[in-house]
């Protein structure tokens, strides 16, 4: 018996990149020679300044709120179809600066735009709260006819034959899915690279990187190039991505918003469950797409989806509550945050004071507990999974991979995991009740955006996921190389560790300045309400 050969990796990923640029029009491709170089400069603008977009599609695209889009939608100021064209023009000229693009849907997306168009047309009513939006999907969303290879070469060719739960809902509240975005390697690592698509870059700076899993899509929206993007978050990955792209990100609690049909890497481990949500430019954008998804009813489409409808009166009350206590977690006990983080988080706390708000010192619980458990949970297998899903082709393990061949926990070890988990979180639950806070405010990284193929840090996010705590990230603040030099002396608690020391030798503020920093807003579980609620507090106090 004859062994079939396989594929060679390198020519299927020449042949997918191919086929990708090939649905890119020719008259929206910008000319190489007219880009410009990659450098620290911010190419933010670039889409709106580089003449290829009319006045019009310029305004379209730079309307940021999208409440004030759907309105101009909803009263006809603006077709679905130029909205999404505009949205298409600009997304193209975002791949060529950025490369956050892994599969291209504009025909199905205008086929879809102008249904809508004709539906308003005919009846005077709009589909549904999402009407004529367009929306970009991480790439681990199925759409029906196109590929979700998760960035793994084995999986090219795997054509979904039915849309995620959370996609048909989408397109049922009257979005227009228009492109799939980029993502590390196994979903596992706060940057955005891989053998099949290569490196996404930060638009505010390409010398450095988006974060991640779900940086395709932080780097899509930061350029003004998707209107709202919907990510996953299993460490981080959407509120990581969010922070250092200076956009909002909502990380909901397991289960919330349907998961059903996504594509995933360790499908199955469910100690740390991932979930999905939005990145958006405004923080009401997180809000509309939670009440848009929720007005779906998930749950009868997702059987791990609990029937818990949008609650009103739970947000108004909570954006609402004067006189909060508000938890200020600066630190997580093992990496202090870089300088620009403590000035951001000195400015919220001046401004939540002056608001009228009672802010005070909040510890974590154990993290250090925490993070092995988040450990062992995530290399249980061994990396099984993970070279299962190369084995097709036999692509190289990117260097940010890890857990690959420790040993395979067995089914009573894994027991023993989830059962520290348990009492982890109970004591947390205690921790936090008796700390009598409202909500926690605390970093989102370590780090500002980083340069190109480094380590990552995720406890300030992932402390949140093994709780299951609902999470959003702000962007407040941005770095200033004269407001946030490198520190010259140990931070006034000391270094935690030789290993705390190396990582701050790594802050170059003259690298990262004008980089985004963003501020977390955790609230709990099971509190999405609350959580945008709150952040509304957090970001008008902020902002005056």
């Amino acid at each position: 018996m004859t062994t079939a050969q396989k594929p060679d990796w390198k020519a299927v990923v020449a042949r997918k990149r191919a086929e990708r640029d090939a649905l890119i029009p020719a008259e929206y491709d910008i000319p190489a020679s007219k880009l410009p170089p990659v450098d620290g400069k911010s190419v933010v603008s670039f889409p709106a300044t580089c003449g290829l977009l009319t006045p019009a599609e310029v305004a379209i695209t730079e309307i940021d709120d999208v409440d004030v889009l759907l309105a101009k939608l909803a009263k006809r100021e603006y077709t679905a179809a130029e909205v999404l064209e505009a949205y298409i023009k600009r997304a193209c000229i975002a791949h060529r600066l950025v490369n956050p693009i892994t599969e291209i849907h504009f025909d199905d997306a205008r086929r879809w735009a102008r249904e809508l168009d004709d539906e308003l047309q005919a009846t005077g009513k709009t589909r549904g709260p999402l009407h004529g939006l367009p929306v970009s999907l991480k790439d681990q969303f199925r759409i029906k006819g196109s590929d979700a290879t998760i960035a793994y070469v084995s999986y090219v060719g795997r054509q979904a034959d039915h849309d995620a739960v959370c996609t048909a809902l989408l397109k049922e509240a009257g979005a227009v899915p228009f492109v799939k975005t980029n993502l590390p390697q196994t979903i596992m690592f706060a940057e955005t690279r891989n053998e099949l698509f290569g490196t996404t870059l930060n638009p505010h700076n390409r010398l450095l990187h988006t974060g991640g899993s779900s940086g395709g899509e932080g780097a899509l929206v930061a350029i003004k190039g998707s209107p709202l993007g919907v990510g996953t978050d299993v460490g981080g990955s959407v509120r990581i991505p969010a922070g250092m792209c200076g956009l909002f990100g909502l990380r909901p609690s397991s289960h919330r918003f349907p998961y059903e049909g996504a594509v995933n890497s360790m499908e199955g481990q469910e100690t740390i469950p991932s979930v999905l949500g939005p990145l958006t430019r405004t923080l009401s954008g997180l809000t509309t797409f939670t009440k848009a998804i929720l007005a779906g009813r998930p749950w009868l489409y997702d059987p791990l989806v609990p029937e818990m409808p949008w609650s009103q009166s739970r947000y108004d009350a909570a954006k609402a509550k004067k006189g909060l206590k508000i938890g200020l977690m600066s630190t997580d006990l093992h990496v202090h945050p870089f300088p620009p983080y403590e000035r951001a988080l000195q400015v919220a706390r001046d401004a939540l004071t002056k608001a009228g708000h009672d802010v005070v010192p909040f510890v974590p619980y154990e993290p250090g507990q925490g993070l092995a458990i988040m450990g062992d949970a995530f290399c249980a297998d061994g990396g099984r999974d993970v070279l299962e899903a190369i084995s097709g082709c036999d692509e190289p393990l990117g260097p940010q991979v890890t857990g690959v061949g420790k040993p395979e926990k067995s089914a009573y070890e894994l027991w023993q995991i989830n059962k520290r988990k348990t009492v982890y979180r109970k004591r947390a639950l205690d921790h936090w009740r008796d700390a009598g806070v409202d909500f926690v405010l605390c970093p989102t990284s370590v780090y500002p955006a980083m340069k190109h193929d480094d380590e990552c840090w995720i406890l300030y996010t992932g402390l949140w996921n093994l709780l299951d705590y609902t999470a959003i990230s702000l962007p407040v603040s941005s770095v200033d190389a004269k407001l946030d030099p490198k520190r010259s002396s140990p931070p006034h608690d000391g270094w935690y560790s030789d290993d705390d020391r190396r990582w701050n030798d790594k802050y170059d503020p003259d690298l990262v300045d004008g980089a985004p920093i963003g501020l977390q807003v955790v609230a709990g579980r099971y509190r999405e309400e609350e959580a945008l609620g709150f952040a509304e507090t957090v970001w008008h106090a902020i902002r005056g």
